[in-house]
């Protein structure tokens, strides 16, 4: 049965323990210059110094696809919402300061769609890839974000580490639009993590 397109980014799904995740998350900030959305899914990497309001500033590299890993600290998973602007949207739109949702623990496994344009094999688990970016849909928030499109390889610089792939029916393996697991490889957080400036 052929696998189902549904983009939906980066969705932490667990620890490397095996523990579930329980919905932890800590709060950054997308600072008003920065002129890129972001969306629920999206991977973000930290910036140099804190925001207006005193917490550490994140952003998405506006490029389209991601080979270095510096400076990831995880998955936005929602946004605090402004009281003076009730309607804000479900995404942070671009050129605005947001406080973003960041599930940011260095040993979180992600469930992404396979952006490859070769499927991700059982022979190619446990390599490294990179990550795109896409457009994000404005009217869900949700993220448009999947692993890169280049075959996946051992290059220790690329950002993410395939673990496996996603267990369910609806999930055939080493066939398009499958859905992967993945953690980052060099966590901001980790030893040799570092900040993007």
């Amino acid at each position: 049965m052929a696998n189902t397109s549904r983009i939906n980014g980066f969705k932490p799904v667990k620890h490397l323990s095996g523990a579930p995740y329980n919905g932890k998350f800590n709060i950054y900030e997308a600072a008003a210059a920065d002129a890129t959305a972001i969306f629920v899914g999206d991977l973000v990497r930290m910036q140099a110094g804190t925001g207006t309001e005193g917490y550490e500033t994140v952003s998405v590299v506006a490029t389209t696809e991601q080979t270095t890993g510096s400076g990831l600290v995880g998955a936005v998973v929602g946004f605090v919402v402004d009281p003076t602007a009730l309607n804000t949207p479900q995404y942070r739109a671009a050129s605005t300061k947001r406080l973003v949702m960041v599930s940011d623990a260095p040993d979180l496994v992600f469930e992404a769609q396979d952006g490859g344009t070769v499927a991700c094999t059982n022979a190619l688990c446990g390599s490294n890839t990179g990550y795109t970016i896409g457009s994000g849909s404005t009217t869900t928030g949700t993220s448009a974000a999947t692993t890169g499109a280049t075959v996946p390889a051992t290059t220790v610089t690329l950002p993410l580490k395939i673990l496996g792939f996603v267990q369910r029916p609806d999930n055939e393996h080493a066939a398009a639009s499958q859905k992967l697991l993945v953690k980052i490889n060099v966590h901001a957080y980790g030893s040799m993590g570092t900040n993007v400036s």
